[in-house]
């Protein structure tokens, strides 16, 4: 079984392979197989008929493989006439099977049945297996995880929504076209609902997909994680060496602390190390590292230091000026160093 088979050239879905394997199975004790058939019943709405032979249901319109495993269990519990109408369609045949039904059979395809689930624990499966496939289907476990049942009639719908919570299935119950629905979207409900109706070729393949899927998450996750610091290591390492330049064409690299130097040139050796790298060649913490690349940034985006001027005595002119006092003479002192 694959998550998506194909046959003669036509793609076979998940649910169709499920339903397959589910269709090949017959329970071995009678009382099961007399629970599948009446199932089997509801969940394709088959309709009573009384006809000269007796007591009849007949189901319609129904794929090669429910067909098939009616008339199977028919004939493993024994008792019961069976014939079956083919009908061909545009894109498949259909069936028609009739089957005429004894006592016992006939008190357990009659109305009121959704009120009385089977005690038995292996009817229950016998009963729920039937429901998936007269009116269930599950998605692939490589898209999002969907299984769900359309009982016949909102009193199927309660019955079965308590059967299965009863064996541990967190079903859910609601309405799609005005008619009842069951479903689940948790990966671990479903993989115990197919184990109960005995899928077991469906719950290992839905297991390894979904390991897989899980895993290809995980790994897909942590690359962009990794790629997403990658990215930010360039843009944080660019606007450092952009701002280490501009502090060298500016001469002002030679003014700053002896702490913020080694920080620099740290960068410059290693445009590519990351922060962590940076602190470790440095022997500094994280934090301190940071620090320091952080203040040549701020210190490359402040404006040239004003210079500021004093006072200091000039030289003797030929004349005093206006006031009588001899002019002194300005000059420039720089400004102190850029500390950190």
């Amino acid at each position: 079984m694959t998550a998506a088979g194909d046959v003669g050239g036509r793609a076979i879905s998940f649910s169709s392979e499920v339903k397959a394997e589910l269709a090949q199975f017959t329970p071995a004790r009678s009382h099961c197989q007399e629970h599948e058939l009446a199932g089997l019943f509801h969940a394709c709405r088959g309709h009573l008929e009384q006809t000269s032979q007796g007591l009849s249901a007949r189901l319609e319109r129904l794929p090669n493989g429910i067909a098939r495993k009616l008339v199977r269990l028919a004939h493993a519990r024994g008792g019961v006439e069976v014939s079956f109408l083919r009908s061909a369609g545009a894109h498949q045949d259909s069936f028609r099977v009739d089957l005429v039904l004894d006592a016992p059979l006939a008190e357990l395809f009659g109305p009121g049945r959704e009120e009385q689930m089977p005690e038995r624990g292996c009817d229950q499966k016998a009963v729920l297996r039937a429901f998936f496939l007269g009116c269930g289907s599950v998605s692939s476990p490589t898209a999002a995880y969907h299984l769900e049942l359309s009982p016949p009639s909102p009193a199927w719908s309660r019955g079965l929504s308590r059967l299965l919570k009863e064996r541990g299935v967190p079903v859910r119950a609601g309405v799609r076209a005005g008619q009842p629905l069951l479903y689940l979207k948790d990966g671990d409900g479903i993989v115990h609902l197919l184990s109960v109706i005995g899928a077991s070729r469906a719950v290992i393949e839905f297991e390894k997909t979904r390991v897989l899927r899980e895993l290809s998450g995980a790994v897909n996750r942590q690359l962009n994680f990794e790629t997403a610091n990658i990215a930010k290591t360039v843009a944080s390492s660019s606007r450092q060496l952009a701002a280490i330049d501009q502090l060298e064409a500016a001469g002002r690299m030679e003014r700053l602390s002896p702490a913020l130097r080694a920080a620099a040139r740290a960068r410059r050796s290693h445009p590519d190390a990351t922060l962590a790298e940076l602190a470790r060649r440095l022997g500094l913490s994280r934090s301190a590292a940071n620090h320091r690349l952080r203040r040549l940034l701020e210190l490359a985006a402040e404006p040239g230091r004003r210079s500021r001027t004093a006072a200091v005595p000039g030289p003797l002119t030929y004349g005093p000026d206006q006031s009588g006092r001899r002019p002194d003479r300005a000059v420039t002192v720089q400004g102190g160093r850029d500390v950190d």
